[in-house]
């Protein structure tokens, strides 16, 4: 299932899964933000407002009981969205740039053959004079861009 929070709850209701012992996953990525000519770093949820959960309904509907979540969405295809989020992590781990990229994505599907993203698969796109692959989560209609050189790419034939 994947829970649907308040603003800037996201962490809050991951915390309130762990201490129900409940399995869930919360992308982070680290941002680095100035405030009075100093650098700070955190941890933000990538996708804002959703925490993925492996359980069961009444797990949704304890978390639901916090008040810190809106609803939460039943996902159809369970394990295209492991793989999804997968491909996420493996971004998240190999330290590139990765940013939130609203709607779905249009574009050649591509899989990346060396480097630390070696596997992933997503949607290229050209944006400002560098190349970023999307990692498309078809459950939230959302996904993440990672900037990348196009001669690590090759082509999916459909």
């Amino acid at each position: 299932m994947v829970l649907h929070t308040r603003a800037r709850q996201e962490k809050a209701v991951a915390r309130h899964l762990d201490a129900a012992g409940v399995k869930h996953d919360l992308p982070l990525v680290e941002r680095v933000t100035m405030t009075r000519g100093r650098k700070h770093r955190s941890e933000v949820p990538l996708f804002s407002n959703y925490v993925f959960v492996y359980g069961e309904k009444q797990d949704a509907y304890d978390a639901i009981s916090t008040r810190r979540v809106v609803r939460y969405l039943e996902v159809e295809d369970q394990a295209k969205l492991e793989r999804e989020l997968q491909a996420i992590h493996t971004a998240i781990r190999s330290g590139l740039p990765i940013d939130e990229h609203p709607g779905l994505a249009i574009g050649q599907r591509a899989r990346v053959v060396k480097g630390p993203l070696a596997g992933v698969e997503g949607f290229v796109i050209d944006e400002a004079r560098r190349s970023c692959l999307i990692l498309h989560v078809e459950t939230l209609g959302r996904g993440a861009s990672v900037e990348i050189e196009r001669d690590l790419l090759e082509p999916i034939e459909d």
